[in-house]
């Protein structure tokens, strides 16, 4: 059996200045651009689960009206999943001082989950999730958009920024596929987790077996060539203005339990999890 605790909703807010703001619009055009993600490089059966921070993003006080990603080759080709399987990508906004320098390793930033319920940073991105996201309509109709780049709400002496996580598993002469892409731990060999704890032997698969740079069981002397990869993405806004009627993203859990008996818990115990039986 296999649990996977995703979900997404947005939320429509403030929504009683539809009718009274949206006549008489003035033209908002939509600007669009199209960014790649700095290289990853894959093999057969390798996998890459890359954070990049203080990626390309449009600036300013703005509306989002859409967000699309997938993995291209070097010559903007799109990967087939049975070769390059997109186990999960999600897009974070966050703040840093400004005047610092940026590495794979921050200290000093401050992550800005969405209006979701879930604890913490859990499930707490923009957009993103796994791969079936790959064509998944994201346009979001007039007159609404989710805001970033508010002015009033970054504080002095920082700026907005935004990172990604993309987690990938090339499926190329790997024995199961199937199973790779599930992070089964017997095909990875991987017997203990990030920090070196052995997992318990009813962990039989999940993120902690398909970290970076682990490998997926080969087919028996298949070979094949490295091949640089990115995440391309394209964004679509408008910028702000008094007729943008702006949205919240909610990321909904089901393993989020709550107390009916007791009322609300005031804790969400939403996870990121992959179960298999």
């Amino acid at each position: 059996m296999r649990l996977v605790s995703w979900g997404l909703l947005l939320l429509l807010v403030s929504c009683t200045t539809y009718s009274s703001t949206a006549l008489g619009k003035p033209e908002n055009n939509i600007k669009t651009s199209v960014f790649l993600s700095p290289k990853f490089e894959l093999g057969p059966g390798s996998v890459a689960n890359k954070f990049y921070f203080d990626v390309d993003f449009p600036r300013g006080h703005i509306a989002l009206k859409s967000f699309n990603a997938e993995v291209v080759d070097e010559a903007g080709k799109s990967v087939p999943l049975q070769e390059t399987y997109l186990h999960h990508w999600i897009v974070v906004k966050y703040h840093q001082p400004k005047n610092v320098s940026h590495n794979n390793n921050q200290t000093d930033i401050v992550e800005l989950r969405n209006s979701g319920l879930c604890q913490e940073d859990v499930l707490g991105q923009y957009f993103g999730l796994g791969s079936e996201t790959r064509g998944t309509a994201t346009d979001i109709p007039d007159p609404f958009g989710i805001e970033i780049g508010n002015p009033s709400e970054i504080p002095y002496g920082y700026e907005e920024k935004w990172f990604f996580n993309v987690h990938a598993i090339d499926t190329r002469g790997v024995e199961d596929r199937m199973g790779c892409t599930e992070c089964r731990c017997d095909l990875y060999n991987v017997t203990k987790d990030g920090n070196g704890k052995p997992l318990s032997p009813y962990y039989k698969g999940g993120l902690d077996c398909c970290p970076d740079n682990s490998h997926c069981r080969l087919k028996k002397g298949f070979k094949g060539p490295k091949r640089s990869l990115y995440l391309r993405y394209t964004v679509k806004w408008i910028n702000w203005d008094n007729y943008v009627v702006p949205l919240k993203i909610y990321i909904l859990d089901v393993t989020d339990i709550l107390n009916v008996s007791k009322g609300m818990s005031p804790k969400h115990t939403c996870k990121v999890s992959e179960s298999f039986l």
